[in-house]
C-alpha cells in the first residue's frame, strides 16, 4: 500500500503538475568536514549525532532566504511564500519505501538544534513511529541519495505542493584543478554533486543556480 501511494504521488507530480528541470553543481566539502570533525564529539556528548545532512539543512535556509521562490507554493494567482522554512528529509525505510519527515522552523534553529531535531524525526521514521504531523507542512525537501552510493539522481521528483527538491550525491575524494600563484595544479578534495530539481513554472534556471 505504501508503494502504491508513492507511485501515485510521483506520477501526479512529474506528469500532471510540475514541469521538472534539474540544475547540477559540485560542492567541495572540505570546510564542512573540518567543522564536523571539530564539533561531532561535543555534539555526541549531548546525545546528538552531527550528520552532513544537518549542514545541508542549515545551508538551505540561507539559500531560500536569498531566493524565496525555492521555498514557495505555486497557485494560479500568486506564489505563496511561507514565513517558516520546514524542510522534509527523504528517508528510506528498509523493505518498505520512502517517507519524508519534516524538520520545522529550521530558520530559527542553530546547527546543534537542527542536528537534534533531524536525528529525532529520522529515528521515529525508522522505528515506524511517525505521526501525521511529522510528515505535514513541508516547504522544501532534501534527498541525500548519496548515502546508498548514488552520484547523481535526476530528476528527483518534487514533493507537491513544494517547488523544489535538493539532491545530495555520494561524498568521495576527487582530483581537482586549482590555480595558485598563477599556476594550475591537481589536488585531491572531498566533493559531491548537488542537484536542485525545480518547478519550472516557479523559477527559471538563472534563479535556480
Amino acid at each position: 500500500s505504501m508503494r502504491k501511494r508513492i507511485a501515485e504521488r510521483m506520477v501526479e507530480s512529474l506528469l500532471h503538475t510540475a514541469p521538472h528541470v534539474t540544475t547540477v553543481f559540485e560542492a567541495d566539502m572540505s570546510a564542512v568536514i573540518a567543522h564536523r570533525a571539530a564539533h561531532k564529539d561535543e555534539f555526541q556528548r549531548q546525545g546528538v549525532s552531527l550528520t552532513f545532512t544537518a549542514y545541508f539543512l542549515a545551508a538551505c535556509v540561507v539559500a531560500v532566504r536569498e531566493v524565496a521562490e525555492a521555498d514557495s507554493r505555486w497557485t494560479d494567482d500568486a506564489l505563496i511564500v511561507p514565513d517558516t522554512v520546514n524542510i522534509g528529509v527523504a528517508t528510506a525505510l528498509e523493505g518498505k519505501g520512502l517517507v519524508v519527515p519534516v524538520v520545522r522552523n529550521v530558520q530559527g534553529l542553530s546547527l546543534f538544534e537542527i542536528a537534534r531535531e533531524l536525528g529525532q524525526v529520522v529515528e521515529r521514521a525508522r522505528e515506524d513511529k511517525l505521526t501525521p504531523s511529522d510528515v505535514r507542512d513541508g516547504t522544501f525537501t532534501i534527498s541525500n541519495h548519496g548515502v546508498s552510493g548514488s552520484l547523481v539522481a535526476t530528476p528527483i521528483i518534487i514533493n507537491q505542493p513544494q517547488s523544489a527538491i535538493l539532491g545530495v550525491g555520494k561524498l568521495e575524494k576527487r582530483p581537482v584543478v586549482i590555480t595558485e600563484n598563477g599556476e594550475d595544479r591537481i589536488v585531491i578534495r572531498p566533493r559531491c554533486f548537488i542537484t536542485l530539481t525545480l518547478d519550472h513554472r516557479v523559477m527559471d534556471g538563472h534563479r535556480a543556480n
